[in-house]
């Protein structure tokens, strides 16, 4: 017997609800589904998760134009943290993110989850 859709919906609503930090980083290194962190991380963001059907989500993080690297940027890692310890939930690299005080980078990612 399939999943019924209100539990489906609940469990995403559950995981919309913990999703709480996403690090922006500088390791280019391909990603995994059991990457345990961020490899060199630049800065911490919090979120926005909305819920987009029975089955996505997505999030989105602006990193504001003050903020200045001088390496690019090429790693998204997605994850709950509470006050003893973090749960991965998600890491992406991307194409290279020059960013500099001339631009305004806003992160949108969709996660399915399945």
């Amino acid at each position: 017997m399939p999943v019924s859709n209100h539990i489906r919906r609940l469990l995403l609503k559950t995981i919309a609800d913990n999703i709480n930090e996403i690090t922006l980083g500088f390791d280019g290194t391909p990603a995994t589904s059991s990457d345990g962190a961020a490899g060199r991380p630049a800065v911490t963001l919090t979120p926005t998760v909305t819920i987009i059907d029975d089955s996505t989500l997505l999030l989105e993080a602006k990193l504001p134009i003050d903020n200045s690297y001088t390496e690019e940027l090429k790693e998204v890692y997605v994850q709950f943290r509470d006050t003893t310890s973090f749960t991965p939930v998600a890491r992406f690299t991307t194409r290279p993110i020059t960013k500099t005080t001339n631009n305004e980078v806003l992160i949108q990612m969709m996660i399915e989850v399945a």
